[in-house]
């Protein structure tokens, strides 16, 4: 199974929020919950072309999510389409996290909706 969207998220209440709503609406999903784990995944997954969406929270266990997208970018660049996740919202984060080369950057706490949303156009569905 080639996902759609992906995502590396240690809040268990919020990937349960995800899992659900992606479910719902019929995505193809992975989920992480390890920075490390997540990278040695991602590195190794076959997307045969296609670009997942790779929804990457900044603080992650083991491995923080700007490693993980320049480890990405160096070893498969522009394998995935990557919007970061973080409580740090300030002008400053958010424009190192475009700078690094997210797509966009979501801003904890989430709303389920207005995320499901932006992933259905990201996703292009």
């Amino acid at each position: 199974m080639v996902p759609e969207v992906i995502y590396v998220e240690d809040d268990a209440a919020l990937a349960e929020l995800l899992e659900y709503g992606l479910h719902a609406q019929g995505y193809r999903f992975l989920a992480y919950r390890n920075g490390r784990e997540a990278l040695r995944e991602l590195l190794a997954l076959d997307v045969r072309g296609t670009r997942p969406l790779l929804l990457l929270d900044v603080d992650l266990p083991a491995l923080d999510g700007y490693s993980i997208l320049d480890a990405l970018e160096r070893a498969r660049p522009g394998t995935y389409r990557v919007v970061f996740t973080t409580v740090h919202g300030t002008e400053e984060e958010q424009l190192r996290g475009l700078e690094a080369g997210a797509l966009d950057y979501l801003v904890k706490p989430i709303s389920l909706r207005v995320a499901l949303e932006k992933i259905k156009r990201w996703v292009g569905r």
